[in-house]
């Protein structure tokens, strides 16, 4: 079982347009076992991106791999393959100032020929008014403790 902390993920960059994953796993299988292969994929359209990645077996494998594949021509695209690494985490309070939502509900204009109804009304609307119904208190009974 491979542990958590796994190095052996390589990004593949400039992959020819009507390239499969099946192709992909090829080309990385005589490096070391490949694990999965994977092409990006656009999310709205589902076309497949020019870019993937392919997991190997050992971190060794894939620098093999990236030595052997950076920089080779195949199906007349320059590949461009590197170790895929997360991105750092920051630290709480770097990322960007985050501002209020403002409403997206339009404002209601008047009609340009002053035909029709008014959009908005003469006079302002009432608010509303609350009224709190006030009770008295009921006594709380005390318990008299033995002294």
């Amino acid at each position: 079982m491979r542990a958590r902390q796994h190095k052996g993920n390589v990004f593949v960059g400039n992959l020819p347009p009507d390239f499969s994953e099946e192709r992909l796993a090829e080309a990385f299988d005589p490096y070391g076992i490949v694990l999965s292969a994977a092409i990006a994929r656009d999310p709205v359209t589902g076309a497949k991106l020019r870019y993937g990645f392919v997991d190997i077996a050992t971190e060794k494998a894939a620098k093999a791999a990236i030595g052997g594949l950076n920089g080779t021509q195949l199906d007349g695209s320059k590949l461009s393959v590197q170790l895929s690494e997360k991105p750092a985490k920051k630290p709480p309070g770097t990322g960007p100032v985050r501002r209020p939502r403002i409403a997206t509900t339009p404002a209601r204009m008047p009609p340009r020929d002053g035909a029709g109804p008014e959009a908005f009304p003469a006079t302002p609307r009432p608010q509303p008014t609350f009224e709190v119904e006030r009770r008295p208190l009921r006594p709380i009974p005390r318990r008299l403790t033995p002294s």
